[in-house]
């Protein structure tokens, strides 16, 4: 597939390096992911993926399927989820896990979090996460989560997207206590506790958490 047509699909795009470093990370047979469609999805089937997209609009799936079509790529190993991301990534097959996962969806808070909430969970140790439009406010919300998170590390970056190596396996639940990395703006009353109490509180939490799970 040659880049540089720039196909006019009628849907969103990135940049071309981000789609270069897709297309070396998700060769055939790789299992791929993303929110929101355009010309990676193109390219992902190009590239002989077995490629889930994630797209609210059926119209968008049918002008992807169109374009493979008018230029002979194959779609067998292309599979369409209709539906918004947050309702679809919660019913996907618990043991399927991704090599690669795009988040390039509905871009309006939680959203994105929620997309990598899911879809991060179902990457693979050593996995490719990658994030675009970086400079919106809930996107950038979250890279500045993922910068700080050691069960990520940053891949490359530019200032339209981010890609990231997952260091750990499985879901990504934490608690509050589990996160000492993050550091959220101030909070009234929580955050004014002294030191000690605070660390109290961690304590208490883990041993409560420790009890839970004997039970």
């Amino acid at each position: 597939m040659d880049l540089s047509d720039d196909p006019q699909l009628g849907v969103w795009s990135t940049d071309r390096d981000c789609y270069l470093l897709l297309a070396e990370s998700a060769g055939p047979e790789a299992h791929t992911l993303e929110t929101g469609s355009g010309l990676s999805t193109v390219l992902l089937a190009a590239v002989g993926a077995r490629h889930t997209c994630i797209t609210p609009a059926r119209v968008e799936a049918d002008r992807v399927l169109a374009y493979c079509g008018e230029h002979g790529i194959d779609t067998t190993s292309l599979t369409f989820e209709i539906g918004c991301s947050d309702d679809v990534l919660p019913r996907l097959p618990g043991e399927q896990l991704f090599d690669v996962v795009f988040i390039d969806g509905n871009h309006g808070f939680p959203a994105p979090v929620i997309d990598w909430y899911y879809a991060g969970s179902r990457l693979r140790p050593g996995g490719l996460l990658v994030i675009d439009d970086v400079a919106l406010a809930a996107v950038a919300h979250l890279c500045a989560f993922l910068d700080r998170d050691p069960r990520w590390t940053v891949q490359r970056r530019t200032e339209k997207w981010v890609a990231y190596r997952r260091v750990t396996a499985g879901d990504l639940r934490q608690d509050w206590y589990e996160q000492p990395f993050y550091r959220p703006p101030p909070q009234r009353g929580l955050s004014t506790l002294p030191a000690r109490a605070m660390r109290r509180i961690r304590a208490g939490r883990r041993r409560t958490s420790g009890t839970s799970a004997a039970r």
